[in-house]
């Protein structure tokens, strides 16, 4: 398998809005677009993020990731939930095979109960796209 296109997006640790305290709610930290031209062949998704127990009384920290199509509402392609006394570090992947030349989006979202998880970073969320082989000239038939 051949890369045919890669896009990430990531945050060190203290940039942006990291650390970030993750509550009830279900909320995005991260989207993904593979663009139509780009998204013909077997996509893979990586997700990899460091996170801490906020909770100072060794209770267990908990911490749900999904990853779904479109936006925050949209269908779960992949869900990991995680738990740790201390510090975390979760990592997911998802693979599917377009068939369509049409644009891919993916959703990160997180969500905690109780607020018993902070998203302290890094936090890296990438997209990559294989083929069996490049074709040189798609004109030509």
């Amino acid at each position: 398998m051949l890369l045919k296109y890669t896009v990430q997006n990531k945050a060190e640790a203290g940039t942006y809005a990291l650390p970030f305290q993750v509550t009830e709610q279900e909320i995005v930290l991260s989207t993904l677009i593979i663009p139509a031209s780009e998204a013909e062949g077997r996509i893979v998704i990586e997700v990899s993020l460091a996170w801490e127990n906020p909770l100072l009384n060794w209770d267990i920290g908990e911490l749900d990731i999904r990853l779904r199509r479109n936006d925050e509402q949209g269908p779960v392609l992949d869900w990991l939930q995680d738990s740790c006394y201390q510090e975390g570090f979760s990592e997911l992947s998802y693979e599917e095979t377009a068939q369509q030349a049409e644009p891919h989006v993916y959703c990160l979202t997180v969500q905690s109960a109780d607020r018993r998880a902070v998203v302290t970073g890094p936090l890296m969320m990438r997209g990559s796209v294989y083929v069996d082989q490049m074709d040189d000239n798609p004109d030509e038939q």
